[in-house]
């Protein structure tokens, strides 16, 4: 895939964020990888690590964003956008990215 090709891939894949993270500035501190449900989704998830499971089951609470707008604020991430669907990683205590074994998206 040339330049071009890859820069428009990036600038038109979207996510899914809460809005602790899109629009109130929290860093990510949790994120996943699902399926695509959506055209251009790139099926990642992102998440303070912060919100409530009352906060989370309000869909009002989520934003559908592109991946560059939360990489912007969360360089770190980028590292791991090449993971496949079914990866979940969570922020450790020395503020690094570590892989979550024993998480399962809820349907």
């Amino acid at each position: 895939m040339n330049l071009f090709a890859q820069a428009l891939s990036v600038a038109l894949d979207r996510c899914i964020a809460t809005k602790t993270v899109s629009e109130q500035g929290e860093p990510v501190g949790f994120l996943y990888r699902e399926e695509p449900v959506f055209e251009h989704d790139s099926g990642w998830r992102f998440f303070s690590g912060d919100e409530t499971d009352e906060y989370t089951d309000n869909p009002d609470n989520f934003t559908v964003l592109s991946v560059s707008e939360i990489t912007k604020r969360n360089p770190d991430i980028t590292a791991l956008l090449t993971q496949p669907a079914g990866s979940a990683w969570e922020l450790n205590e020395d503020g690094g990215f570590q892989a979550v074994s024993d998480w399962q998206p809820q349907d």
